[in-house]
């Protein structure tokens, strides 16, 4: 099983209110949703924060850091 955590909530998550954590039985699937959902919140949220996708075992970590 392969999921995709979205690592620290900011309040733009909070408002939309996203999933912080989904399940894949595709690694590829996992990895796609992965860069599909850090893109859209890259674009589509406050834009104070930088997202990324770090991959950590069979795990796909959105990470979150401050623009700048």
């Amino acid at each position: 099983m392969y999921k995709v955590i979205i690592e620290r909530e900011c309040g733009c998550i909070r408002r939309e209110n996203m999933a912080m954590e989904s399940s894949f039985t595709d690694k590829d699937d996992a990895l796609i949703e992965a860069s599909e959902l850090a893109r859209k919140m890259n674009d589509d949220l406050c834009g104070k924060h930088q997202f990324g996708v770090r991959q950590e075992g069979e795990d796909f970590l959105i990470t979150m850091q401050m623009r700048g």
